[in-house]
């Protein structure tokens, strides 16, 4: 009876110690999420402020007049765009196995361009120019 009296205190303390511990542990938690809580709302509004900044700072009217200010840019006219047109290099001739070049437009455009040829010669003409 008396081994059974000192299991009984014996179980009965070590629930008392599990529980107190238990209990600093659940309050640590709690103010852990706590913590979290009010850093997650300070972020949330970091990030309302930022947005606010960011449209503020990307008014069309602002960036207009900064390009305005600190950039040189000057409207396109018919004689500028012909020019830069003009100074592009000529585009390098794309010769057909017979030996005719292709037009530039047959080239960017496969309902014009030239009719597939046979495997036969596709090869042929592979061979040729690897040697």
């Amino acid at each position: 009876m008396r081994q059974t009296f000192l299991l009984w205190i014996f179980l009965i303390g070590g629930a008392g110690v599990a529980l107190f511990l238990l209990k600093y542990e659940v309050q640590e938690r709690e103010e852990q999420l706590a913590r979290l809580n009010s850093q997650i709302i300070r972020d949330q509004e970091a990030i309302q402020i930022l947005r606010a900044e960011w449209s503020y700072l990307n008014r069309p009217d602002r960036l207009a007049d900064l390009a305005r200010r600190y950039l040189d840019l000057e409207p396109v006219t018919a004689k500028v765009l012909a020019a830069s047109v003009s100074a592009l290099p000529d585009p390098i001739p794309v010769i057909t196995p017979d030996g005719l070049p292709v037009p530039p437009v047959a080239r960017s455009n496969p309902l014009i361009a030239a009719p597939m040829e046979k495997p036969q010669a596709i090869l042929a003409t592979s061979r040729r120019l690897s040697e």
